[in-house]
C-alpha cells in the first residue's frame, strides 16, 4: 500500500513511505446492550511501527455514553446514577467523575438552542415571560436569566450572570428581539424584578407587561408564614385572627375581577393596616405596593393571563436540573452544561403539567414541532444529526 496523505499525520515521525495492513486489534467497548469486542485494522510501516489509522478505540460506545446521561438527568444524582449503571450490568466499573466527563462531551457535542430553533422553527405565541433562576455551581452562585414563550414553555433564548441585573436583561432582551425580529410581541411578563422593568421600558416601551401576581403572593407568605403561625400554639388567638384577615384583605386585591374592585381593595387593605400597624404587615404591604400597577394589566389587555402561575412553574420545571450543578466545578463549562440542561427541558414531556393542554407534550411539541417517537432525546438528535460523542 504507498503512503499518501491519509496516512501521513501516522508516518512522519519515522519517514516511512510505505504501510501494509496488519492484522486486527481487539478491545472491550461498552454499548447500552452490554460489553462486547471490537476489532479494529491494525497496520505496520515498513519500519516496524504499529498503529491504527482511527487513533484509539474508546472504552465506551455512543449508545452507552447517551444512556449514562439520561439516566443522569432523570435522577438528578451522580451517586444514584453510578448505582443503577452498576445494578444494571452488575459490574463495579464507572464512577462519578467519568459521568461528569460523559456530561462534559455530550453537551459539547449536542446543537446549541439557536440550531435547535433553525431546525425545528418552532411557532411562537407572541407573548414572552422573562425570570431569573438562581442556581448553585461549585462554591458560587450563578443567575440564569431566561426568556420563554409563556404559551408553550420552550425557551427562547437563555443567558447566565453573575447577577440579576440591568445589563444582563438588556443583552437578553436585545437577543430575544434580533429571533423575533418578524414577530410582534404582543405582551410581556415578568416577576417584578427592578432591573427587567428597567431594561423593558427601554426596549419594549409599548408593550403591556404583566406582573406575576402569584410572585407577589409568595412574597406575602415569606414575610407572614400564616399556615405557621396558625398552627403555632405560643400564637394568641387575637394575632391569628389578624393575620387571617390580613391574608384575605391581601387576596382580595390580587384575585379582584375588574380593575377597580382591585385597586378598592388595596385601599380597603391599606386602611386596614395603618389600624393594625404591625411591622411585618407594613412589610408586606409595601412590597404589594411595590409596581402593583402592572399587576392590574390583564383588565386592559384581555390575551394576557394573571394567575396561572407562568414565571413559578417555569421555575420549579427548570430549578432541578440547574440544582445539578453544584457538583461542578469547571466554569470554562458552564454554557456547554446549561446547553445540556435547556435541551434536555425543550424535547421533556411536561407530563405532570397541570393544563390539559400542555400535558404529555414537550415544549417544542407545543411549539407545532413534529417529533417523531423517541425515549432519549440524546439518542434521538444523535441519530437525526449523525453525531457522535467519541474523542480522537
Amino acid at each position: 500500500m504507498n503512503f499518501g496523505s491519509i496516512y501521513h499525520a501516522f508516518l512522519f515521525r519515522c519517514g516511512s513511505i510505505k504501510i501494509k495492513r496488519n492484522g486486527f486489534l481487539t478491545k472491550s467497548v461498552m454499548f447500552k446492550s452490554g460489553k462486547k469486542k471490537v476489532k479494529q485494522q491494525a497496520f505496520r510501516c515498513e519500519k516496524g511501527h504499529l498503529f491504527k489509522i482511527n487513533g484509539k478505540l474508546s472504552s465506551w460506545n455512543d449508545s452507552f455514553i447517551e444512556y449514562a446521561v439520561f439516566i443522569y438527568l432523570k435522577c438528578l444524582s451522580l451517586n444514584t446514577t453510578v448505582a443503577i449503571i452498576r445494578a444494571t450490568y452488575e459490574e463495579d466499573f464507572l464512577s462519578k467523575g467519568q459521568i461528569l466527563s460523559f456530561v462534559e462531551t455530550v453537551g459539547k457535542n449536542l446543537p446549541t438552542l439557536d440550531d435547535i430553533d433553525r431546525l425545528y422553527d418552532p411557532k411562537r405565541s407572541g407573548y414572552l415571560a422573562f425570570d431569573g433562576v438562581w442556581f448553585p455551581f461549585g462554591r458560587e452562585h450563578i443567575v440564569l436569566l431566561v426568556a420563554f414563550d409563556p404559551e408553550t414553555f420552550d425557551v427562547v433564548d437563555a443567558i447566565w450572570r453573575v447577577d440579576e441585573d440591568y445589563e444582563g436583561y438588556t443583552a437578553l432582551i436585545r437577543n430575544v428581539l434580533q429571533k423575533l425580529k418578524n414577530l410582534k410581541v404582543k405582551g410581556v411578563y415578568g416577576d417584578g424584578d427592578n432591573s427587567l422593568i428597567s431594561a423593558l421600558k427601554k426596549y419594549l416601551s409599548i408593550t403591556p407587561f404583566q406582573l406575576c401576581i402569584v410572585h407577589k403572593s409568595l412574597r406575602m407568605q415569606q414575610t407572614i408564614p400564616l399556615k405557621n403561625a396558625v398552627k403555632n400554639r405560643y400564637i394568641s388567638k387575637e394575632t391569628k385572627e389578624e393575620l387571617i384577615v390580613f391574608a384575605k384583605l391581601f387576596k382580595n386585591t390580587l384575585y379582584a375581577q375588574t380593575k377597580e374592585e382591585s385597586l378598592k381593595n388595596l385601599t380597603v387593605l391599606l386602611h386596614w393596616t395603618k389600624d393594625h400597624p404591625r411591622e411585618k404587615f407594613l412589610k408586606a404591604v409595601n412590597q404589594l405596593k411595590r409596581n402593583f400597577k402592572y399587576t392590574l394589566t390583564h383588565f386592559d389587555y384581555p390575551g394576557m393571563q394573571r394567575d396561572n402561575n407562568l414565571i413559578e412553574c417555569f421555575n420549579g420545571c427548570i430549578k432541578p436540573r440547574l440544582n445539578l450543578m453544584r457538583g461542578f466545578k469547571k466554569r470554562q463549562n458552564l454554557e456547554i452544561y446549561l446547553k445540556l440542561f435547556l435541551l434536555d427541558f425543550r424535547f421533556h414531556p411536561l407530563k405532570e403539567s397541570r393544563f390539559k393542554d400542555r400535558r404529555n407534550q414537550s415544549p417544542l411539541e407545543l411549539g407545532d414541532v413534529y417529533l417523531p417517537k423517541y425515549y432519549n432525546f440524546i439518542s434521538f438528535l444523535r441519530n437525526q444529526l449523525d453525531l457522535t460523542f467519541q474523542s480522537h
